[in-house]
């Protein structure tokens, strides 16, 4: 009895450590849902669906008279927030479009967050053993890029927290096949693309490896892939049918341009902006504002002219477009022609060293995007310790990314993984190889689109800290 009680604490104190580092990592996401919380554009239009969805029982935007329907953004996320405001705005008393109107969402991210650092942890645990669980927990509970993203009303949070519960579900039911974990796998990617359509990818990615199972039959075989697509394709089956009985279009996910059937999208100006928009400050100056909000002509970078009478062309494109705030169709076909232009002298550039430039931008630029920082970031002499801050915040992100990579490389060479180890790495990496190839077709870099990447390199990063000698699971 002596003995057992004197190895009782070593047993325990790994579970004090991880409840220490979740403590840690809930001070962090309250100290930016404090400090650092705001509405984002997007945070306004998913708060006006919901209300709407809730008291007016309409999937619409606010007018002048009743909501107009929509479909721009898919049901996942004015959902949650529909759900909350039944429960909770009873008794918050607080005006729609305030911050403290959100205040049951943020903390349900918060939540969220510290569930998704814990389910990496897990599959850590189970790829590479405790000190990996531990380090993985660690690096996720104190990593200030996700974390960030509680105090903002976003997706982002909630598409991390399905996509890890996707994966650890894959992973169980790779090592040992069973109905109830393909029901939480399909579960879990259904609710992915229900707040973001492009989670899509990850189901693409998972139902190859669904395949490889020790069966006799190919129609054995199928099985499992095919009951996980029919069941991750059923929530979206009410909302299908009610896109064509509403706009009389086949629409089982949100458009990619985010308009609704009879709108029209500024085409020619994003194919004149995908000639030469590299970095998010473009983003912001530019994509973001047009045609609704002025653009400033010297915001833009020197490369977006090539001559000065092609700034001056631009400069009264805007100028004709501020007069109204609204699509020209005279003003788009001059873009359009100008992008035809720029992209028949310079080909490879528009097709394929911008979109890679993009790509680097969007994996590689300090995530800033959420804090109170310039998006000039770099201009050191307007703002000097808001450059150093950026440079510090975008070399700890690099960290990231290199135990991540240095991970992978030890997973992919460590032989006595266990069982389903190799299929859910090979998923993983064709998640990120997909993702990839998707953000390249994309006009607007934005950092937050290659957040989906941290939760992976976590896992990865934390098997680096697999103690020698320990079992594998």
């Amino acid at each position: 009895m002596h003995a057992s009680a004197t190895r009782h604490p070593l047993r325990s104190a790994p579970a004090v450590l991880a409840f220490g580092l979740l403590v840690a990592g809930a001070c962090l996401r309250i100290f930016f849902l404090r400090h650092h919380a705001f509405l984002a554009g997007d945070s306004f239009l998913y708060q006006d669906i919901a209300q709407n969805w809730l008291y007016q029982h309409i999937y619409g935007l606010s007018t002048d008279a009743a909501p107009r329907p929509t479909l721009i953004r898919v049901p996942g996320y004015p959902a949650i927030l529909a759900a909350l405001a039944w429960v909770f705005d009873r008794f918050l008393q607080a005006d729609p479009g305030t911050l403290r109107s959100f205040a049951p969402v943020l903390w349900l991210q918060v939540v969220a967050d510290l569930l998704t650092c814990t389910l990496a942890a897990a599959m850590a645990r189970r790829l590479a053993g405790r000190g990996a669980a531990l380090a993985t927990l660690t690096l996720g509970c104190l990593c200030p890029f996700t974390a960030n993203y509680t105090a903002v009303p976003l997706t982002e949070t909630f598409t991390l927290f399905f996509l890890m519960l996707a994966l650890y579900a894959l992973q169980l039911w790779l090592s040992r096949p069973s109905p109830a974990w393909l029901a939480v796998l399909a579960a879990a990617l259904a609710c992915g693309i229900l707040l973001r359509p492009d989670q899509g990818l990850l189901l693409a990615a998972v139902l190859p490896v669904l395949l490889v199972q020790e069966s006799r039959t190919a129609a054995q075989r199928l099985k499992a892939p095919v009951t996980c697509a029919l069941l991750v394709a059923l929530p979206f089956l009410p909302w299908t049918v009610r896109n064509y009985r509403t706009f009389h279009v086949l629409q089982p996910l949100a458009s990619r341009l985010a308009i609704d059937p009879g709108e029209t999208a500024p085409l020619g100006f994003q194919a004149w902006y995908r000639t030469w928009a590299i970095d998010f400050s473009s983003t912001e100056d530019a994509y973001w504002k047009y045609p609704e909000e002025t653009v400033v002509l010297t915001d833009l970078p020197d490369r977006a002219f090539r001559s000065p009478q092609e700034r001056a062309e631009v400069g009264a494109l805007f100028q004709q477009a501020a007069a109204t705030h609204r699509l020209d169709a005279a003003v788009e076909q001059q873009f359009a022609n100008l992008a035809r232009q720029r992209t028949a002298s310079h080909p490879v550039q528009t097709h394929v060293w911008l979109p890679l430039a993009r790509l680097f931008n969007m994996l590689l630029h300090p995530r800033t995007e959420m804090l109170p920082v310039s998006g000039r970031w770099w201009q050191y002499q307007l703002h000097p310790r808001q450059t150093v801050f950026a440079a510090v915040y975008g070399l700890w992100s690099l960290a990231y990314f290199a135990f991540g990579l240095a991970g992978l490389a030890y997973l992919l060479r460590t032989r006595s993984l266990p069982r389903g180890s190799r299929a859910l790495l090979v998923c993983m990496l064709a998640y990120v190889g997909l993702r990839c190839a998707l953000l390249l077709t994309l006009d607007n870099a934005e950092q937050r689109y290659t957040l989906e990447f941290f939760p992976l390199l976590l896992i990865s990063a934390g098997t680096l800290f697999t103690r020698r000698g320990e079992p594998q699971p």
